[in-house]
């Protein structure tokens, strides 16, 4: 026999110590999972694609983008308090930062505020407090979003709003992590 007839013998299982289909590895376990049938459901599953989500027209979709260090001002959040769960946000920001987030941030002074110590934690606060007046006149708005983004520390805000992060997390990041 030629080499090529003897690998051919040996390939399709006919050389004297190889018998077509018979194997020296044991027989699986009773219950063991049939590793050819899975791997054809998942290549089935595969290649069926996902159904496509329904496309949003422009005007029925909406972006929220968060502010970032800069735009604090005293008085800010002050028109937002009679919503609902604003104040219920600054005191969960009271009780991680230690301090009166919304006595500084409705009456300063602006000089403490400007502080990166206290005016990120208080951008943060007021945008998700925003949201919630957003959320209370204009629920379409929050519904149809469909990404959320920030500048700086209102990066953090977005992943709130999204809801990637818990608030509490939110508010205890130290300045220096929001830089």
């Amino acid at each position: 026999m030629s080499i090529r007839g003897s690998r051919a013998a040996w390939a399709w299982g006919l050389g004297a110590r190889c018998r077509r289909g018979a194997s020296s590895f044991p027989l699986p376990p009773p219950g063991a999972a049939d590793v050819a049938k899975l791997l054809r459901e998942a290549t089935a599953a595969e290649e069926e694609p996902p159904p496509a989500p329904a496309r949003r027209m422009p005007g029925q979709s909406s972006v929220l983008l968060f502010p970032g260090q800069g735009s604090q001002v005293v008085g800010m959040g002050r028109a937002l308090l009679g919503y609902p769960r604003v104040r219920e946000l600054y005191a969960a920001a009271q009780r991680v930062l230690g301090y009166d987030l919304l006595e500084l941030s409705l009456h300063g002074p602006q000089e403490e505020l400007d502080r990166t110590v206290h005016c990120q934690p208080a951008i943060f606060v007021a945008s998700l407090a925003a949201v919630e007046k957003l959320h209370h006149l204009q629920p379409a708005v929050i519904e149809n979003c469909v990404a959320a983004a920030g500048f700086s520390v209102g990066e953090f805000a977005a992943l709130v709003f999204a809801g990637a992060m818990e608030f509490s997390e939110g508010s205890a990041v130290s300045p220096e992590k929001f830089l």
